[in-house]
């Protein structure tokens, strides 16, 4: 039996152990799996990609629609109109190849959107604009405008309610494709940070209220599908807009335990020049304490591609 036939074969058991907790989980609180899986991609390409959505059981098992009525929504990490070489946002190549095999296997609907930092008139010239021009299945919205969100009701320790990115109530499937970055504020920007560009007001968050703990409410009020980090290049310092040290991975880690996947990251770089425990970077431990996922490495399996 070769790799691929095996992932066929087990990839019902693994959607069982892992998805019914998340495909359904739009602004549900989740209690920790009991081992959360979290997959290191070591070479990233089309085909590792394929493979990757092999193991969570397959796009057509991921979506909650017939595939080609279904909507895919892909979250990446899109702070600033900057290059991939800076590596401050989401590589638009990493993007491309999600795209790619969702196209492949038949998705017709792919909406790729975020809040940015900067003002929409920035990215006129960006590479982003590419990819509808390339792919028709595939549309980019900077989502930048306050009738674009709605409001939802959190149950957090601070956030009661927040304006969310209307898209997320029409998503089929939600990939959360956040990049690994050094961030000054909260240490790392990974997956569970990414979050805040699925929101309106993220201002409050920063001036209202603790911060940390905030983040950490998100993240059991929007639930990805599955959480993907992009670490083809790691802003290992300067964070979160650059410049700063570049690390060359060419790698991706992937769960549908956005706390876990985060975790193993943490543990994997030196961020800000030294290096810290997942349950020292506040709003991971605080997305823990809410029950959004799993912190202790020890308890976190860590599988190869």
């Amino acid at each position: 039996m070769d790799r691929r036939e095996f992932l066929r074969a087990t990839s019902s058991l693994l959607l069982t152990a892992q998805l019914p907790a998340v495909q359904y989980a739009m602004g549900r609180s989740l209690s920790p799996q009991p081992t959360p899986t979290v997959y290191e991609v070591e070479k990233l390409s089309l085909e590792t990609t394929r493979t990757l959505f092999e193991v969570f059981g397959g796009i057509r098992g991921l979506c909650t629609s017939d595939i080609a009525q279904a909507t895919v929504l892909i979250k990446p990490n899109l702070c600033l109109s900057q290059t991939d070489d800076a590596g401050v946002t989401t590589s638009i190549q990493t993007v491309e190849f999600f795209c790619q095999a969702l196209i492949d296997d038949g998705v017709k609907k792919i909406i790729i959107a975020d809040h940015t930092l900067g003002q929409s008139a920035d990215f006129l010239a960006s590479v982003w604009h590419e990819l509808p021009k390339k792919y028709t299945e595939v549309k980019f919205v900077l989502a930048n405008v306050e009738r674009m969100y709605e409001p939802r009701t959190v149950e957090g320790k601070l956030l009661k309610t927040i304006a969310v990115l209307k898209l997320l109530s029409r998503a089929d499937l939600l990939l959360n494709i956040a990049t690994a970055k050094h961030h000054s504020g909260t240490h790392v920007s990974l997956a569970v940070k990414n979050l805040m560009g699925c929101i309106w007001n993220r201002s409050d968050l920063h001036t209202k209220m603790d911060l940390h703990q905030a983040i950490g409410d998100l993240a059991i009020s929007i639930k990805p599908t599955i959480n993907i980090i992009d670490a083809t290049r790691v802003l290992s310092t300067g964070g979160p807009v650059g410049p700063g040290r570049l690390l060359n991975e060419n790698r991706l880690f992937a769960s549908t335990d956005i706390v876990a996947v985060d975790s193993v990251v943490v543990s994997r770089y030196n961020f800000g020049g030294k290096s810290l425990p997942p349950n020292e970077i506040a709003h991971l431990q605080a997305a823990y304490q809410n029950g959004a996922g799993e912190i202790d490495l020890d308890k976190i399996k860590i599988e190869r591609i």
